[in-house]
């Protein structure tokens, strides 16, 4: 969106994209975006304790190739 200013976000590649994002709030982080299906497996957007946004994703196409 344009109220949205040029960014970076990184991706962490996780086993369960579910239980990931439970684990980081029982850690004290914070779930922006609640996991969900999207094409390339279940993503999520989450925050650390201190607010730093970052993205989990669950993929059964992760072999190391990027999505095609």
């Amino acid at each position: 969106p344009d109220e949205m200013p040029a960014h970076w976000m990184t991706w962490f590649l996780v086993a369960d994209c579910e239980a990931s994002a439970a684990s980081i709030t029982e850690h004290g982080g914070s779930v922006v975006r609640a996991p969900e299906e999207q094409s390339v497996g279940i993503s999520a957007v989450v925050t650390d304790p201190w607010g730093a946004v970052f993205g989990i994703i669950q993929s059964d196409q992760a072999d190391g190739q990027p999505p095609r």
